[in-house]
């Protein structure tokens, strides 16, 4: 096996702190069409359906456009002065013909408009269906670096009501619109039919009518745009406020987050306010145009067709064909401008980039010693402020490895970049001799076990958080991961054990309970080498530390162990001190070593021992 390394770094992630919508390479929004067309990718799966529906959408269209054909060829045929030379007979003969075709054709626009509504729904929702798995997909593969940029508000905003508003979208836009566009097509072609001379007058009316719908869309969209940016805005702010309501009431600054919430609250208001001023502006415009409409047909018919009343009674008809779609566009004017601002942030968000991939040909290791070396390692969450600085330095196997230092050097960020949370800018680590970034990430991670200061418990039995350490793991082996960490006596003594069910966050644990957990967790993971601890024990009393402290003496068996703390209970005894400070590796050695040196880390435990915070 071959020892071959990479060095490269990991791509920059943008710097907006907003989702904003896709602007491609010029700047601009893209336009409606970019993101029915990328809806439609989604459709694809279900292309058959669609053709399907397709069929039945152009034999609604041609049923309902044949209807007012058959009441021209009533009127002019039957019931017009000069039909009263046919004989009775022949008149309600005819008369009776065409009564049945339109009760056939009423039946049939019946039938193939049910039909069609079911099959587009069940079509929508499992586009819909698709597009939120995509999204959670993305936000799981989104860079660290990418997510400490945007809120977790935004985020939420993105994969639950844009998501909703674009269940608006694919019903009423991708589909009505569809439905409605063939519809207005339809009736366009029978007029022409009928009578080009008239349709010709007819046709005056619709560039008109397009040009005014467009200036109020577009301003109807930039509201839209700007009410979902307000409204991810106001969700951001509720949920931190929420989220801090404790230390808000603290601090005394609920007052003040209430001013801040107002503010938001009337941008939201008056975006919304400038959406529903320019849709109302809908209806208005088709009720003139239609009147217009109408005058010029009448105007045009006396001119060129007078004798034609059937012709003029079916233009009424279509008319009315074809400005109903438009009547129902407007109603939904604000759902599919609500949809495609939606769009353009879904989109957007599915844009970003995600975690670099794994390597084509990635290096396997059966087994880890656990020797850790970073090479003059270079890292910077924002290009302006180095966070470590040709950062150099060697673990060997097996060894209990303490980091110390002020906060603020670059502790927790080794454990960061050793987890590939974030890549290296240069430099490289390595693993065994082998560059991280050669494994993939989850090979890699199968042998890193981490533990936080603050654990993440997740809502379920505690069963089920300690299980997640192990796809299947029965409960004799939870419960034996549990006793190792001396987890196994505060969890009997709850009300249902190991089924005690712990709530949103573990609410009902304390700190230590947590790490604890956290910690049965890791061991049942069962990392071949590395166990790694940010500050575990920082935050709890002395008689949890002290149980912590004995369950890793108990599991740690040979494992590399890396330790970030700031009590000298902690690392005294580690085998390795490393002193950290401004980004660069200042100091190393055991705990005698480095006191009879009389340096940057004799100043840190005097004050540890003082109580100070390093």
């Amino acid at each position: 096996m071959s020892k071959k390394s990479t060095r490269s770094g990991g791509a920059s992630a943008p710097t907006s702190n907003e989702i904003s919508g896709n602007r491609g390479g010029r700047g601009r929004p893209r336009s409606d069409r970019h993101y029915l067309k990328r809806m439609l990718h989604f459709a694809k799966p279900y292309r058959l359906g669609l053709v399907v529906g397709l069929i039945l959408l152009l034999l609604q269209v041609i049923s309902t456009n044949v209807m007012p054909l058959l009441i021209k060829k009533a009127i002019d045929g039957y019931l017009s002065p000069g039909a009263a030379e046919l004989p009775e007979a022949d008149r309600i003969a005819g008369l009776k013909q065409l009564a049945i075709w339109m009760g056939a054709m009423a039946g049939g626009m019946f039938v193939f408009r049910i039909s069609h509504a079911y099959l587009m729904t069940w079509v929508g929702q499992h586009v819909l269906r698709d597009l939120r798995m995509e999204v959670f997909r993305k936000v799981l593969s989104l860079p660290m670096r990418r997510i400490d940029q945007l809120r977790i508000g935004r985020l939420m905003t993105r994969a639950t009501s844009d998501l909703d508003a674009l269940q608006d979208l694919i019903r009423n836009g991708f589909i009505g619109l569809l439905a409605n566009m063939l519809l207005l097509v339809g009736a366009m072609i029978f007029i022409w039919l009928i009578e080009w001379r008239l349709a010709l007058a007819f046709y005056l009316v619709i560039p008109v009518l397009v040009g005014l719908l467009t200036f109020i869309n577009r301003r109807s969209r930039k509201a839209q745009r700007e009410a979902r940016s307000a409204v991810s805005m106001l969700n951001s702010s509720t949920q931190e406020s929420l989220s801090g309501l404790f230390t808000l009431r603290v601090f005394n600054q609920r007052d003040r987050m209430r001013e801040r919430l107002v503010t938001q609250s009337d941008e939201f208001r008056a975006a919304r306010t400038r959406v529903v001023d320019w849709n109302t502006w809908h209806f208005p415009i088709l009720e003139i145009t239609r009147a217009f409409a109408v005058g010029i047909l009448v105007l045009a018919c006396g001119w060129w067709a007078p004798a034609q009343t059937g012709s003029l009674v079916a233009f009424l008809y279509f008319i009315r064909y074809f400005f109903r779609p438009l009547e129902e566009l407007a109603e939904q004017s604000q759902q599919l401008q609500s949809g495609l601002a939606s769009a353009e942030r879904v989109f957007a968000l599915l844009d970003e980039e995600e975690i670099p991939p794994d390597p084509e040909q990635p290096q396997r290791l059966d087994h880890v010693e656990g020797q850790i070396e970073f090479k003059d390692v270079n890292f910077a969450y924002e290009e302006a402020h180095p966070v470590l600085r040709n950062l150099s330095l060697k673990i060997q196997p097996g060894q209990f490895v303490a980091v110390v230092g002020a906060t603020g050097a670059g502790k927790s960020t080794l454990l960061s970049l050793l987890n590939r949370f974030y890549d290296v800018e240069s430099g490289e680590i390595l693993l065994d001799g082998f560059n991280i970034q050669s494994f993939t990430l989850s090979d890699l991670r199968k042998h890193l076990g981490m533990v936080q200061q603050d654990p993440m418990l997740f809502s379920g039995t505690v069963a089920d958080n300690i299980g997640l350490g192990r796809e299947g793991a029965d409960q004799e082996a939870i419960e034996a991961a549990a006793c190792r960490v001396n987890a196994h006596r505060f969890i009997e003594k709850m009300e249902k054990g190991y089924q005690t069910d712990l709530g949103e966050g573990g609410y009902r644990l304390s700190t230590g309970q947590k790490q604890l957990i956290a910690l049965a967790r890791i061991l049942l993971q069962d990392p071949e080498v590395i166990l790694m601890l940010d500050e575990a024990t920082a935050s709890v009393d002395s008689e949890t530390e002290l149980l912590i402290q004995e369950g890793l003496e108990a599991v740690r068996n040979g494992r590399t162990c890396i330790a970030i703390a700031h009590r000298l209970s902690t690392i005294q005894h580690a085998d390795l001190i490393l002193v950290m400070r401004h980004g660069k590796l200042v100091e190393q050695g055991t705990h005698q070593q480095l006191l009879l040196s009389d340096g940057y880390y004799r100043s840190l435990v005097e004050a540890m021992r003082i109580g100070l915070k390093v």
